[in-house]
C-alpha cells in the first residue's frame, strides 16, 4: 500500500485541527475583551474620582504649607502658642 494518502489525510486533518483551535480561541479572546471593555469605564470613573479626591486633598494641604511658609514668624508662633 502506498502511504501517500495516508501521509495527505493526516495533513489535512492536522491543519483542520489547528484551524478548529485558532477559531475558537480568538473567539475567547474576543469575547474576553468585550466584557473588559463593558467594565472598564464604571472602574476608570471611580479611578479618575478618586484621584480627584486626591488632588483636592493634596491642594488644601499645599494652600497651608503655602501659609505656612510665607506668614510672618511672630504671627506663625503667635498661633502655635493659641493652639496649646
Amino acid at each position: 500500500m502506498d502511504p501517500t494518502p495516508y501521509f495527505i489525510m493526516g495533513m489535512l486533518t492536522g491543519i483542520a485541527g489547528t484551524l478548529a483551535i485558532q477559531f475558537f480561541a480568538n473567539r475567547k479572546v474576543k469575547r474576553a475583551l468585550a466584557e473588559i471593555a463593558q467594565a472598564a469605564p464604571a472602574e476608570a470613573l471611580e479611578e479618575s474620582r478618586q484621584q480627584r479626591r486626591e488632588t483636592l486633598e493634596m491642594h488644601r494641604r499645599l494652600v497651608v504649607l503655602e501659609k505656612i511658609v510665607t506668614d510672618q514668624p511672630h504671627r506663625l508662633g503667635a498661633e502655635i502658642d493659641s493652639l496649646r
